[in-house]
């Protein structure tokens, strides 16, 4: 089965020009659903499916709320629950509109901070992750229901670790966190296959491994895009002073800034490799062709002087005008001694090819 992908187009929900902040859904966007996780150190409420109006009872009355919202096509509850907690509308513009880079926004009272999140399953693409931070609350946004969030809700649920008993911030870092640990095992798989064929260019190449090898590379370079930004962004929320994040968080977030780094360190490093193996193919496949060219080479230089013999002595000569016309074709002894021309011609050459080695394996050189 090929690995090929499709280059992801971008297409702009609004044409440019147009009025800033508009919030317009993708026609292919689900349907919004909200999910509230509100916690502190004692207590815990979960209601999946919120209304606005239990969204607004829960706002403020927990230390944390997270807001989930899955699916971008309700416009009208995005708009509305910005309104609620006063959220920008170039922010909320960013939100639905998912091909934006990750980054970090800071719009006073409240960050935007956005991801790109691999998709769950088979698939290698990436979707966006978007997030509003703000005081004693965590907005988050993403087109799919399925995410890579359930280690932190459950963590949250059965009181594990500091996450009950830390803020916003430090719900906000544990999800990036997920989301940038969820490449590595990806990215082992890739390891896996790129040692693979790396046995099967130098031992068996094959065209095959060609496309295959540009097909990983196209797809590194998309892991690269997507994982680089993360690096600009995390670094920006470490270096600038934010009062949304506390002190107790940003070592984790620098944590999680090595993440990165280590991620970019293997991106790069199996794009040499794959760049390498193009070149070890090419290498192989010339080396290969050099040793049939040798083969045929040697073969043909035996078989000329014994295609010399046997033209020479197939020439209609008549031997009855001239006694110097092929006198061998009388003697007694004339075609074992053709014969026995040839061999021996063949069997110098042969010697001759072994003293150099050009044949059999193993064989001596001078």
């Amino acid at each position: 089965m090929s690995r090929r992908r499709k280059i992801v187009k971008i297409k702009r929900r609004h044409k440019p020009g147009s009025s800033p902040g508009l919030v317009v859904p993708h026609s292919v966007a689900g349907q919004s659903i909200m999910n509230v996780l509100a916690y502190g150190p004692d207590k815990c409420v979960e209601k999946a499916g919120a209304t606005l109006a239990e969204v607004a009872e829960l706002k403020g009355t927990f230390p944390v709320v997270w807001i989930e919202v899955e699916g971008l096509g309700n416009t009208d509850a995005i708009v509305a629950l910005g309104q609620m907690f006063g959220l920008h509308r170039l922010a909320l513009e960013d939100v639905v509109n998912t091909h934006q880079r990750p980054k970090a926004d800071d719009y006073g009272d409240h960050l935007l901070l956005i991801a790109r999140m691999l998709k769950q399953g088979a698939s290698i693409e990436t979707e966006q992750f978007s997030a509003f931070l703000g005081s004693g609350y965590l907005i988050t946004f993403q087109p799919d229901v399925e995410d890579c969030f359930d280690p932190v809700r459950e963590r949250i649920r059965q009181a594990k670790g500091r996450i009950r008993s830390s803020g916003a911030d430090y719900l906000c870092y544990a999800l990036i966190d997920s989301i940038i640990d969820a490449y590595f095992p990806l990215l082992e798989a890739y390891g896996e296959l790129l040692e693979d064929l790396e046995d099967n260019v130098v031992k068996e190449p094959h065209p095959a491994h060609v496309g295959e090898l540009h097909d990983m590379k196209r797809e590194l370079l998309m892991f690269r895009r997507a994982v680089w930004p993360h690096r600009e962004m995390l670094n920006g929320l470490i270096r600038d002073e934010h009062d949304l994040i506390s002190p107790e968080t940003r070592p984790f977030l620098r944590d999680c800034y090595d993440h990165t780094i280590q991620l970019m360190d293997i991106i790069e490093t199996y794009r040499e490799i794959a760049s390498s193996l193009i070149d070890v193919y090419m290498s192989s496949v010339s080396i290969k062709m050099n040793e049939v060219m040798k083969t045929l080479t040697i073969v043909a230089t035996i078989f000329m002087p014994l295609s010399f013999i046997t033209g020479l002595y197939g020439m209609n000569f008549d031997r009855a005008a001239s006694p110097l016309n092929m006198p061998e074709l009388g003697w007694y002894y004339g075609y074992p001694f053709a014969l026995l021309l040839m061999l021996v011609s063949a069997g110098g050459l042969v010697w001759y090819s072994w003293l150099k080695g050009w044949v059999f394996e193993g064989s001596r050189r001078k």
